[in-house]
């Protein structure tokens, strides 16, 4: 990118009011020709990129070579669509989505329909009347990416995708309340304040404050009386790079800078930077998030197995059932686990005066597949267990419904599987006979060896005595 780079930032808007990178009706693009519709420095795009096995619609930096860096998506939730696919910009002013078969998908319009589109250099696409007056934009859309110059305001939210190849809406969100606050929680929660995982900004605001991003990376709350009420950065080199906020697939909130002359991706900034094991519901119903160094990896309760081990956030399920438990009360224990919470979705809470206590009243109750017991309060609770964390500070002790005589292993989806100590006890056994079979082996060689060598000795020296007495004799001819 050229070191003016900023320059053209802040004079796009200038350049598409003057007709440049204005796209007009009837102008469309296809995957596979014709693809997307630049911003006036190239530093944007708007249009298909690739996407499992076919394209999505969207915006991405078309000033990064080296990978698809997606910032916004048209119907995300919908899947791919394949190569044979049209974007119009109909000759009323609609844009929309065309299959091989004529069926169309508006993907933005207004009621008097866009005179032309454009894709500004801020990363915002504007459909804009004639007038040139922006009716839609994408910035007033956010998916899971906030850029410079863009305003996140009360019940506005970033929600994150389901993982890095696949762009559909995933399980976090970060939320401008209508109290001040910026605030992270799992998607399909009540956003309240046992949901929520991080927080940023001040009690007492009003429903006028938003989330700002300058083009040097400054990430603040401001209120609407200008007046800047919680700074998350200060501020970065600006030459040739870019910045954007990324709610990513882990449900942390990261900052961003990529360096446009090298392709470099950089983090910035972070949330909850205490740690990433935070966002609730990472590792699925029944499993719960572990830190192997700064690598996540998610762990099953007790007698509980992945659902899929290729996905750590589809959780885990029971190997075993407890079906009959009516029939075979006495066929069950409860297994504990320390440090251990999960989502407060009790049917029922009993005084307790022992954890076996506890322990004992779910496995007489065939409702109950674990509880939760902390300060003499027995919690019961049913099927599937969301939001399971450990945290070394809470005294609460989880108690899971187990099968007497069955095998308990933890099970970890995404860090290697430590291997059990009787397997180890085994392949030590093994080496060691292994070893001494090896030894018998090469000292057996090594004797049949020696005594060849001998042999061999006795025969060559048998035979010059042999040798020697003949000439012996004639010489006293």
């Amino acid at each position: 990118m050229p070191t003016l780079f900023f320059l053209f930032l802040l004079l796009s808007a200038i350049f598409a009011q003057q007709g440049q990178s204005l796209v007009k009706r009837g102008s469309f693009l296809t995957p596979t020709t014709n693809s997307s519709w630049p911003s006036p420095s190239g530093l944007y795009a708007f249009g298909f990129y690739k996407q499992g096995n076919g394209f999505a619609v969207g915006i991405f930096l078309a000033g990064h070579p080296q990978k698809t860096v997606a910032v916004w998506t048209a119907d995300r939730d919908k899947p791919p669509v394949p190569a044979d696919s049209k974007l119009n910009f109909t000759s009323d002013g609609k844009l929309v989505l065309q299959s091989a078969q004529g069926a169309e998908t508006p993907l933005a319009s207004f009621p008097d329909g866009a005179t032309s589109v454009s894709m500004l250099d801020t990363g915002n696409f504007v459909l804009l009347d004639s007038d040139n007056r922006t009716k839609w934009q994408s910035f007033d859309h956010p998916t899971d990416t906030f850029l410079p110059t863009q305003n996140l305001s009360h019940g506005q939210a970033l929600y994150s995708s389901i993982s890095d190849a696949n762009r559909s809406t995933g399980k976090f969100q970060v939320l401008m309340q209508e109290d001040g606050r910026l605030a992270m929680y799992p998607v399909g929660t009540q956003n309240t304040i046992e949901d929520g995982y991080w927080g940023e900004g001040i009690d007492g605001q009003k429903s006028d404050v938003v989330l700002q991003l300058e083009n040097n990376g400054h990430l603040y709350l401001i209120n609407g009386a200008g007046v800047i009420i919680r700074n998350m950065t200060d501020g970065y080199p600006t030459k040739d790079v870019l910045y954007r906020l990324t709610i990513d697939p882990d449900g942390i909130l990261r900052l961003y800078s990529h360096d446009m002359n090298q392709t470099l991706t950089t983090v910035k900034w972070f949330a909850p930077s205490d740690d990433i094991c935070k966002p609730m519901g990472l590792c699925g119903d029944n499993g719960y998030c572990v830190l192997n160094g700064q690598q996540v990896g998610c762990e099953c309760l007790p007698q509980f197995e992945p659902v899929n081990k290729e996905d750590r956030s589809a959780g885990c399920q029971r190997n075993s059932t407890v079906e009959s438990c009516k029939s075979s009360k006495g066929n069950f224990t409860m297994e504990p686990v320390l440090h251990t919470v999960w989502e407060n979705k009790s049917y029922s809470v009993l005084k307790s005066p022992s954890q076996a206590n506890c322990g004992e009243a779910c496995s007489q109750d065939c409702d109950c597949e674990a509880a939760l017991f902390k300060d003499g309060l027995c919690a019961k609770h049913m099927l599937p267990l969301r939001f399971v964390r450990k945290n070394q500070t809470d005294s609460t002790v989880a108690l899971i419904k187990v099968k007497v005589g069955t095998s308990t292993p933890t099970i970890n989806t995404t860090l290697p599987k430590e291997p059990k100590k009787k397997h180890r006890s085994d392949h030590i056994i093994i080496i060691s006979v292994s070893l001494l079979a090896f030894v018998l082996v090469v000292l057996a060689i090594s004797g049949i060896a020696i005594y060849r060598y001998r042999v061999s000795a006795y025969k060559k020296r048998a035979y010059t005595k042999m040798r020697k007495g003949p000439m012996v004799s004639r010489n006293d001819d």
